[in-house]
Order: structure tokens, then sequence, then C-alpha cells
């Protein structure tokens, strides 16, 4: 060892562990010990102190663990080439092996064993952080920690560049015993200069140069299969793990460490690909998950078990208001958090953004934990921002179905209470199945239905309350199937959101829109304006004011004959984009009402920075409304605010008489609802307006 100060951290809530572990170590001018009880304090000291030789740290600490230590140490460029020295339990612990994926230098079993733990210190205190060059006494240690961490087979690769063929530099006993050679053969073995590689079979060197190559590439942990055809030529196939160095000449090594403990035979079975983890928050990838949790699902064949995805509803909030920074940290805390539920009990991954998944035994799974769990981390994070979780929960009641679609069928389980601030979780049942068949259905259906016009267009009035006169219209869609007869808006509008056929069909029923008010022009009948729906996405469609403009220019219309809606909802996902494009739709002529106001959360916002022509109240104002009620106080304030900024006001969904006394009392301009028509086909719109005397 140098003369230079060696600063040494022992983390342990465990004050005796500590001392203990202290007095193993001792101390001596060039090496200093400090101390800490927990993750967060230990955090802090590294902060302070990233030139930090050594960590000793413990699994299992409040307020955060080694694990979660572990994975912010490895996610820190100042502190992720700093050795780690895992104090655990057993040889036999399930978390050993995760700990190294994760980046865990070694290993200290208690009780501690003074000689071996000094050696193991002073090993990996000789070892050259990340970039710099390999020597063979490095080397020796690193493989020395870690054939004393695990009852691991070792072997180092090089890759050479031209060729892209592999070379073996070094090999353990322990690896050569894999291959079906005695420990006595080793020492020969080594001066000969055997080549172990050539126990791959030879259908499975392939997939193990890929997985070295993408190692040495990405330079990142790896965990994969790693196939070997024994002296009596059987085929084991043992899990490994590869862990990326820069060699003497600045060529790739990779350092293969293989598991002993879960061994299993097979014969000629194609070799898995290349599994990852995730960079950022060190648990598995998503197709790394979809692996480990068939594998799961097999070893468990006789016991129940489930399948839980959650996310962060609107993450991008966080991203927008907080920066990246902070939301790439909360990934990885909540990832962390996942990690310790299922660590020894099941497998979880990452499975996109801010989407993750695990699977376990029913028996295992404590949804008050999980809950209890993601709570706390929301308590925790330090900003003023309520991070909301929703769970869904799959039981598996088929093991043959396909991993995405477990995860699928979870995901639109916590879909059903997203929204709901009460309720956290939703388990998956048959009602759902038969939701996602219907579903289908309907997405099977939508351009067939599109190009044969089953598409059709309702109309229903809106009155005036000073004149009880229709002034107005709104078109509404409606699907004539031939099968189901008529479809209402409430069953397709949201997925034809999510998959973006919105965008068709609103360009359709503005199409039949105008083409209906010119055929009663050119009849020589009278007209009211008609508004007409603009979905969030058409909203934030470079081109949409002329699209709007060619439909009126091609049928002779004005823009005062067509009223444009928007929802609330845009704003909340967009808020300058669509006062930009607000802009744009009035200085062309177009009047804007915002549809169901009061149903989101920016309500007043909007007010603020859009110019509105119209404010369209939502209709659940009105429910089970009384006149001393808070959503009569509510209603009426929003009512003279909106008078005070010259908008006209319309009460959507009016039924009774009292509701209509009350709207006319709290001066609410006009009315649309069952109290007065509901939405029709054209055929009879055309009689009602006919019939009626309109403003």
């Amino acid at each position: 060892m140098d003369n230079t100060e060696k600063k040494l951290l022992i983390v342990d809530d465990d004050e005796t562990s500590r001392s203990l572990l202290r007095q193993v170590m001792g101390g001596d001018e060039q090496q200093h010990i400090y101390e800490a009880a927990d993750g967060v304090e230990a955090l802090a000291f590294l902060q302070r102190n990233p030139d930090t030789a050594l960590v000793f740290l413990d699994f299992l600490m409040p307020r955060m663990d080694g694990m979660e230590l572990l994975i912010r140490m490895r996610l820190s460029p100042k502190l992720r080439e700093i050795p780690v020295i895992m104090l655990s339990a057993s040889p036999e612990d399930d978390v050993n092996y995760r700990a190294l994926a994760l980046g865990a230098t070694s290993f200290a079993y208690k009780p501690y064993r003074t000689p071996l733990i000094r050696q193991m210190a002073e090993d990996l205190l000789a070892l050259p952080r990340k970039g710099a060059d390999i020597t063979p006494g490095s080397l020796d240690a690193f493989i020395f920690s870690r054939s004393q961490a695990l009852d691991s087979g070792i072997i180092v690769l090089e890759a050479e560049e031209d060729a892209g063929e592999l070379k073996t530099l070094y090999f353990t006993p322990t690896y050569a015993m894999l291959c079906g050679y005695a420990t006595r053969e080793y020492r020969s073995m080594v001066e000969a200069g055997t080549d172990l590689l050539t126990t791959i079979p030879t259908n499975h060197y392939d997939s193990l140069r890929m997985s070295v190559g993408m190692i040495a590439e990405e330079k990142t942990p790896m965990a994969f299969y790693l196939h070997v055809q024994r002296q009596n030529r059987q085929i084991l196939t043992l899990s490994c793990l590869g862990q990326y160095f820069m060699g003497e000449r600045g060529n790739p090594v990779v350092c293969l460490i293989a598991d002993t403990q879960d061994l299993e035979s097979e014969y000629g079975e194609p070799a898995m690909p290349g599994e990852k983890l995730d960079r950022l928050t060190g648990i598995a990838t998503r197709e790394t998950f979809f692996h480990a949790a068939r594998r799961f699902l097999d070893e468990h064949a006789r016991d129940k078990c489930v399948l839980v995805a959650f996310d962060i509803d609107r993450f991008k909030v966080i991203n927008d208001v907080y920066g990246t920074q902070v939301g790439d940290s909360i990934l990885v805390q909540l990832g962390a958090a996942t990690a310790r539920e299922v660590i020894g009990k099941g497998v979880c991954g990452r499975i996109s953004g801010d989407s993750f998944a695990f699977c376990m035994c029913e028996e295992d799974f404590d949804l008050d934990s999980l809950l209890q769990s993601q709570q706390f981390l929301s308590d925790n994070l330090g900003l003023a921002y309520n991070l909301v979780i929703h769970n869904g929960v799959y039981p598996i009641t088929d093991p043959k179905v396909e991993i995405a679609t477990m995860c699928d069928r979870a995901k639109l389980a916590s879909s059903t209470v997203k929204g709901n601030f009460s309720k956290r979780y939703a388990y998956y049942d048959e009602p759902m199945r038969e939701t996602i068949i219907a579903e289908q259905e309907i997405l099977n259906d939508m351009q067939r239905a599109l190009k044969t016009g089953a598409f059709v267009l309702y109309l229903q009035p809106i009155y005036s309350l000073n004149f009880e006169k229709p002034i107005s219209a709104e078109a509404l869609v409606r699907w004539n199937h031939p099968e189901k007869g008529i479809i209402e808006p409430g069953r397709f509008i949201s997925l034809f959101e999510h998959n973006r056929f919105i965008t068709n069909l609103d360009h359709y029923m503005w199409e039949l829109t105008c083409r209906y008010l010119a055929d009663r022009r050119e009849r020589g009948l009278a007209s009211i304006p008609i508004s007409v729906n603009v979905s969030r996405i058409n909203m934030f469609q470079p081109d949409l004011v002329n699209d709007l403009l060619d439909i009126l220019a091609r049928y002779d219309l004005t823009p005062a004959m067509l009223r444009l809606e928007i929802t609330e909802t845009a704003y909340m996902d967009a808020p300058a984009q669509l006062i930009e494009a607000s802009k744009k739709l009035r200085s062309a002529g177009f009047k804007l009402m915002v549809d169901d106001f009061g149903s989101g959360y920016s309500s007043l916002h909007m007010l603020k920075d859009i110019p509105l022509d119209v404010l369209k109240l939502d209709m659940r104002f009105l429910s089970g409304m009384e006149p001393s009620s808070r959503a009569a106080t509510v209603l009426l304030g929003v009512i003279r605010i909106a008078q005070s900024l010259g908008m006209v006001t319309v009460a959507e969904g009016v039924e009774t008489q009292f509701q209509l006394e009350f709207l006319r009392s709290a001066g609410c301009d006009n009315i649309q609802g069952f109290y007065y028509a509901k939405p029709m086909p054209v055929d009879e719109f055309e009689y009602f307006l006919d019939t009626s005397s309109v403003i």
C-alpha cells in the first residue's frame, strides 16, 4: 500500500458490529476509520469525502438500507468507483448475488475472521480506480476478493480487437472444477496454458462472444447464462455476471463470475441473449425482467403467483417543474424501494420510463407493505409535490400467458384508479378482461366505420336562458354499428385518443358539420352556429388553423358558424402550446369554448392565460346541488368571474326545473341539457329547428 491516507467507512446500524469491525481492521497512520449508523448518514459522509478508499456496508438499516446506498453510489460519478464490502450474514444469502450485480465488490461474513478481512481490505485498496490499467497484481486482488465473496468460478477473457475472438487470460480452480477437471489438475493446466474456452459448446460460442462484446462496449455489468460442456459431455447452464476492466494495453478485459449455487443441466438449448440491468435504477430492464419472471414462474409452477405493475401519475410534470435530475433521483429511489420489497421473494424490473413491475408468490405478497413503502418515498422526497403511485395487481391464473400480456393486464387494472387519490391499487378481474375484448373489437372496427360512414352526426341545442330559445348547437358523434346498434362516445373516445385515431375522427366530424350547415343554406333554411370538439392532439397540430379554414372554404362558410370546443385537460398537458394555438385560432376568427370547465386542476390558470369566448361549466357542478351547498357557492363564483372577463357561460347537464331556476338567478347565460332537448340525429334536429323559434 502507498503512503497516502486511506479513509475507510463502516456503515452499520448496530454499534456493536461497528466496534467489532473497527477492532478487526485496527488502524494506523495511513488508515483512518470512520463510522455511519445508516445509509443517509453514510451518503452525506461520502459526498463530503469522495476520496474514501473503502466502504464496509451492512444490508439492513433504517432510513436508507445498504442496497439503496449501493445504487446511489454506483450512479454518482464521484462515488461509483469506491470499493464496497457488503456485510453479509451468510454465504448462502440470496441477496449476495444481487448485490454483486448492483456493483458490490466483495463480502465479509459474520462472525468476522480477522486475517481474511484484513487481507481482503488490503487487496481492494490496491485495486486501481476505473480507467487505470490493470496490473497482474491488481487483477489477482480483484479475483481473490470475488472468490471470497461467493462460491464462484471465475474466468478472465480478452476480446481480440481484429477478429473479435475471445482469449483466456486466467481462470480459478473452481471454474476448472465446473468444467469437469479435478482440483489437483489445476496447476498443470495453468502451466500448459489450457484454454477453457474449448469447453463452450460450438452452438453457444457466438452468444458468449456477443455478451462479452456488449459488456466491453457498454462498460457496464451484465448478467447472462454461460453454457459449459464438462469432461463427461454434460452441459451445465450457469448464472453468470460479467464485469468490464481496461487491460494493460488499453484493451477490454471481461471478468466472468459463474455462480455455482444454482446449477442446471441441459443439452442443446440455445443460450439466452445477454441480460442487462437498467443503467439508472440498477434493477432489471424490461427484457431481463420478462426472462426472469418466466424463470420464476417455471420454478414456482405449483404456487399461486401475482404480477404487480405500477407507475407515477403525471411524472412528466415532475420532470418539467423540477428537472430531469430530480425525476431520475425519484426513479432510482423507487427502483431501490421495489427491490427491497421483492428481494429474496421474487423478481422486479423497470418496464419503461416511470413504469415498474415485479412478480412473486401470492403468499409473499404484502400489499400494505408495498403501499406504505411508496407513501414513505413520497413523504420523504423533500418536494412540494404529492407523488401518487397507482398499482395494478394481476393474480396469475395461467402461468403460460406471456409476461408482457400479464404486465398489460396489471396496467389495465391500475388505469381504473388513475385520478383517484384515495385508492392506490386495483386487482385485475374477469370483467376487465371482458372490457379488453370489447375495446379490441372497437379498435378492430374503427377504420371500416370511418370509411362506411358509420360515425354519424348528432346535434344538441344550446338555449338562451333569457329568451328560452335555441341560439346554437353542439355537434356530437355516435357510432351506428351494424351489429351493436348505436354506441355512445364514452365507449370509444378515450380509446381513440390513446391510439391517436381521434385526429381522423375530429376531421370527419368537422366535415360532416360544415356539410350540414351548407346544405341548410342551399335549401334556404335558417341555421344556427354549431360548436365542434377539438381533441387535445389536434390542438397541438401545426396545421390546425389551415385545416379548419380549408374545410370552411370548401363549403363557403365563415368561422362565425363553426365554434370550437377545447378541453381543460389540454391546458394541463401543455399550457404554452395551447395558449399559442388559441391565439392563432381567435386571430382567424374562431370563437373558442372550453368544455367541462372545473373538471381539472388548472381552471383558474386557464382563465388567466387563454383568451376564451365561452365557458361551459362541468355538469358535475350540478349533481346533487342544493341552494346552500358548497357546489352552488363555487358555481356562482365561477359565473361571476366569467362575466367579469367578458365570457359567455353555458351550463351543461341541466335536467331539472330547480337547476334551471338556480342558474337563471346566478346569472348564467345559456344552458344545455335534457331539460330542453337531448342530443338528436340530423333528421330530428331538422324538424326541431323548423318548428322552433330561434334567435
